[in-house]
């Protein structure tokens, strides 16, 4: 009996032994496995993408707005607060509207160089306010007006007194000559005010009376003249260049004295002061 249990511990023991055996073996492959293998790479994370901040933050740097637009458009994730609020906080830290636009829609395509050296050609090389303007050394200059006192005697009289919107006024510019000096060829760009054409301007020959200049205008227009005012008008010809813009090129206009009277005469107008813009061409 007693070596019925010896035999029994005996075997319950061996049992145990080679159980942890077998543990200790796995254990051991289970390491050497993860030894073995390559470790674990962090998943990438997507940022927020570029913010209204980031965007005020390079204006504060002072960076140049077509560096700033080009970030923007170069940056694969935006993520831009459009909203009422957002535009009028970006308003307030001095984000130029051109900027703004590209935050509205920020990965719109790019036009091309050649669109874009074009189109800044085009704007750049035209007025933008109304008025006469020469070309000196391929240069556009502004031409001053000079003041011109219509004479209300005469035909200007009759004009004022019932209406007349056809027929001839006198006007007269003090100072003999002119300001402005060019010689031939010379080249007059002429911005118009909205809803008028440089048809509506005339060029008039003025002659000198002693210290000042006179000439004779056709109150209805150069298409409408009558009488003895075509010997003061000289016809021109133009090219519109742009929105209410025209080129007038002369090659051998006479020396002497003239000027451009812009539209705007009538009745109402002449007994008060107008506007020439004058210029002398030289020998």
């Amino acid at each position: 009996m007693r070596r019925c249990i010896w035999i029994v511990a005996f075997i319950s023991l061996a049992t145990l032994i080679a159980n942890a055996q077998v543990k200790s073996i796995q254990g051991g492959a289970g390491r050497l496995v993860t030894s073995h293998s390559s470790p674990a790479q962090p998943k990438p994370t997507v940022g927020n993408g570029m913010t209204n901040q980031d965007v005020v933050d390079l204006v504060n740097l002072g960076l140049a707005e077509d560096i700033i637009i080009q970030k923007i458009q170069t940056t694969p994730v935006t993520n831009f607060d459009t909203s009422v609020a957002g535009l009028k906080a970006l308003k307030s830290t001095r984000v130029s509207d051109a900027i703004i636009r590209v935050m509205l829609s920020p990965h719109a395509p790019l036009p091309s160089s050649t669109t874009l050296a074009s189109s800044s050609a085009e704007v750049s090389g035209l007025p933008k306010e109304i008025g006469v303007y020469v070309m000196i050394r391929n240069a556009l200059t502004e031409v001053e007006p000079e003041i011109v006192g219509w004479q209300t005697g005469g035909v200007g009289k009759r004009i004022a007194t019932v209406g007349f919107t056809r027929g001839h006024i006198n006007g007269k510019i003090m100072r003999s000559h002119s300001p402005l000096r060019v010689a031939n060829p010379v080249e007059f760009v002429i911005r118009t005010p909205e809803g008028t054409s440089v048809t509506e301007y005339q060029l008039l020959s003025l002659y000198e009376k002693g210290n000042r200049r006179e000439f004779r205008a056709v109150t209805g227009g150069i298409l409408h003249a009558s009488g003895g005012a075509e010997r003061t008008a000289i016809e021109f010809k133009s090219e519109k260049i742009g929105d209410r813009t025209w080129k007038i090129r002369f090659s051998n206009l006479s020396p002497g004295e003239y000027g451009f009277l812009p539209p705007g005469i009538s009745s109402a107008s002449i007994s008060s002061s107008g506007k020439m813009y004058t210029f002398g061409v030289q020998e």
